[in-house]
């Protein structure tokens, strides 16, 4: 499975797959589906109130939830769509920051040519292009990646610590449940999301509360503490 890896504003790397083709079709089916199911409700609500028999042209109204439908699914939900949010992949920048709205929209102008041959253009560009991306991709500096099974996740795993691993902060485990819980939803975040800001917060906290001083960066400093956390719990 072809991967992107992304370096983080924390100078941390990490790898995600790309969305495969079968995965981008379905989500654009999902949405497909949803699409279809609104203009259609509209339509029929406009035929049985006597609407369209005032005004034919109010039909057009009906299609203004499936014009800016991807537009504004992306730019409200971070990147992801009803459909992609199902099959759990999301649009990102090649520098691993959220796409700006600027990004959104260049995607959503140029898609009107993607889907040009049921898709054709944009299925070529995504086999050959070798990142994930379409026109509008390539236009916008995004690709589209898989959220589960991300490389960090699997090589920061809490689950096999070392017999023999050494704590680097020993005040670890005077973290509360509450602040373990709080640093497994800031990386979740991260990892999930691509958001910063969880980590960002908890970290300072955590450095404030336990008078830490690290070169660190914030991501790599959770799953450390994490990890020294459960450790020191252990040998109790």
């Amino acid at each position: 499975m072809e991967k992107v890896s992304i370096n983080t504003s924390q100078n941390v790397q990490i790898s995600y797959p790309l969305a495969g083709l079968s995965d981008r079709i379905f989500a654009y089916l999902i949405d497909a589906v949803i699409i279809g199911s609104v203009t259609f409700l509209f339509i029929t609500i406009m035929i049985t109130t006597g609407l369209l028999d005032s005004s034919p042209l109010l039909i057009f109204t009906a299609t203004i939830p499936a014009f800016f439908y991807h537009l504004i699914s992306e730019i409200s939900m971070n990147g992801q769509s009803i459909g992609k949010k199902t099959i759990k992949i999301k649009v990102v920048k090649l520098d691993g920051s959220q796409a700006t709205m600027g990004g959104y929209l260049l995607r959503w102008i140029i898609r009107p040519i993607d889907i040009v041959f049921y898709g054709g253009v944009a299925i070529l560009c995504i086999t050959i292009g070798g990142k994930g991306q379409r026109l509008g991709d390539i236009a916008a500096g995004t690709t589209v990646i898989k959220l589960e099974q991300s490389g960090f996740l699997k090589d920061h795993t809490l689950n096999d610590i070392e017999s023999d691993y050494k704590p680097v902060f020993l005040d670890a485990d005077q973290l509360t449940p509450e602040y373990v819980e709080l640093i497994n939803k800031a990386i979740k975040a991260k990892l999930e999301m691509l958001d910063d800001k969880p980590v960002e917060a908890i970290a300072a906290k955590i450095k404030n509360k336990l008078k830490i001083k690290t070169d660190l960066p914030d991501l790599k400093f959770l799953h450390t503490i994490l990890k020294d956390y459960h450790h020191l719990m252990l040998v109790q």
